[in-house]
């Protein structure tokens, strides 16, 4: 228990160290007509004495807290809870980087290379489908951007008793969350979520089809299930540019 105190008395203790000396050394170099150009006094109070008021402030804390906790504190005692409160509180910090650095978007690479991802939408054949690709938008959507996709060449060819549309966009952010939008004539958006980790596997193989899960309709704040005038169905694999 006595290192769990120590612990919240090193980050306490660190955060009124930095703050003091950052503020109390800014007020002193001004006394001393240190120069403040291109704010050399902020940052020596900010990246010089600010860190070095934490630091102390750090071992009085741990001091502190053991001593309010066990009555006394031997140098010993001190020695070993404290080291353990400053493992502790360096494993603190570096949980905290790593959810911020986890929640932010990062750039999708490949030892260096971008990645697209290939898809095919189908439909009955019975579908009324635009003649032109012009009259097809496919845009993929994450929580930042909107990255707008294309329609190959062939962009349309028949399967049986399909019509299948095929395309690509680029996977620009290292996220899960990815929608793909089919946007037609009709002003119905066919929304499909993307069933892949934040970094995927590239892959030769096409996954399995899947159906709309959600549907944009004109004058609507909210999505609304597919109906049967939302037939579609995706499939889809990620190539790395020159792969």
């Amino acid at each position: 228990m006595g290192v769990v105190w120590a612990i919240v008395g090193g980050i306490v203790g660190a955060a009124i160290g930095f703050v003091a000396a950052a503020l109390l050394s800014g007020v002193v170099m001004g006394w001393a007509g240190v120069s403040d150009f291109e704010g050399g006094r902020g940052m020596a109070a900010v990246f010089v004495f600010g860190p070095l008021g934490g630091v102390l402030g750090l071992g009085l804390g741990i001091w502190l807290a053991l001593k309010l906790a066990r009555g006394s504190v031997s140098f010993g005692a001190f020695a070993m809870q404290g080291s353990l409160a400053v493992l502790g509180i360096a494993a603190l910090v570096g949980l905290v980087l790593f959810i911020v650095w986890q929640s932010q978007d990062h750039r999708l690479t490949y030892e260096g290379s971008g990645a697209t991802l290939e898809f095919q939408i189908r439909a009955p054949t019975a579908y009324p489908l635009p003649a032109e690709s012009s009259g097809v938008e496919i845009n993929l959507d994450t929580q930042s951007t909107h990255m707008s996709g294309y329609l190959d060449s062939e962009w349309l060819q028949r399967d049986g008793d399909w019509a299948v549309m095929s395309g690509g966009v680029e996977l620009y952010l290292r996220t899960a969350q990815r929608l793909l939008v089919l946007r037609l004539p009709d002003g119905r958006d066919r929304l499909f979520r993307l069933r892949l980790p934040s970094k995927p596997e590239p892959s030769e193989t096409w996954s399995d089809w899947q159906k709309v899960d959600f549907v944009g309709v004109p004058n609507q704040p909210q999505t609304v299930p597919p109906g049967p005038e939302d037939p579609f169905e995706i499939r889809y694999r990620v190539r790395v540019w020159g792969q």
